[in-house]
């Protein structure tokens, strides 16, 4: 006879489901704090080195939610760490930022959905969690991008025909192009960006008709099929060597 309290969901803490990984509802509320804050403050010195510690913040969560461990993880830690410290001192000391830090900075923002998705790809059940993280991958791919044309514009300015851009304006920008709006109020002013944003145009909508409807057609099949979704064994973590 199946013992009855075996069958009971435990119920973790917050604490723990975040120490555990895969709490990309988390990740989703860190990544629409950090886009209203870039949003609304004003772009200065010391708002850049705010808005970094915020992408510092939810960069390093998406990697540790993904189940990135070790050595990997230790020292992207320790990268970011010192660079929004680095920045500070900078604001502090009225010195520009170190633009080599920030191209780094854009590697490991780009490396943020890719890792993301390798996680929920190898999940043995899809489930809200999963879905969830599907999501903050498709933000995360717009948010690479805004930083890759940013990246564009320090080493070829200007990246838009209409001039000099902010972040915002960056980030505006990269979500218009990802789901194909096309507003027409900035344009890309070279070859390489029109090819990056063409780049940007497609794997958007190969990301929606894909990876999402796939995730969530399973979802619906587990449900159907009385699929548990509460647990999802700890399977497919990426480790650093220690």
């Amino acid at each position: 006879m199946t013992d009855r309290s075996s069958r009971i969901p435990t119920h973790r803490s917050f604490a723990s489901r975040l120490a555990e990984g895969d709490t990309y509802g988390t990740l989703l509320i860190f990544i629409i704090v950090t886009y209203a804050t870039m949003a609304l403050v004003e772009d200065t010195k010391w708002s850049r080195t705010i808005v970094g510690a915020c992408f510092a913040g939810t960069l390093l969560l998406a990697l540790h939610t993904s189940h990135v461990r070790g050595r990997i993880i230790r020292i992207v830690g320790v990268f970011v760490a010192v660079s929004v410290v680095w920045q500070g001192v900078l604001a502090a000391t009225d010195h520009e930022p170190f633009h080599g830090a920030s191209y780094i900075f854009v590697l490991l923002i780009v490396a943020c959905p890719v890792v993301i998705l390798i996680r929920i790809f190898r999940h043995p059940v899809i489930n809200v969690e999963t879905v969830l993280g599907a999501i903050d991958a498709y933000l995360l791919l717009g948010i690479s991008f805004a930083a890759i044309y940013s990246a564009i514009d320090g080493i070829d300015p200007h990246f838009f025909r209409q001039g000099a851009a902010t972040g915002v304006q960056y980030l505006y920008f990269s979500f218009v192009v990802i789901t194909t709006l096309g507003f027409g109020d900035f344009t890309p002013a070279t070859d390489i960006g029109r090819v990056v944003v063409s780049l940007e145009a497609l794997m958007g909508q190969l990301f929606l008709v894909t990876v999402v409807a796939v995730l969530v057609a399973n979802l619906g099949r587990a449900a159907r099929h009385g699929t548990k979704t509460e647990d999802i064994p700890e399977t497919g973590d990426t480790h650093g060597d220690e």
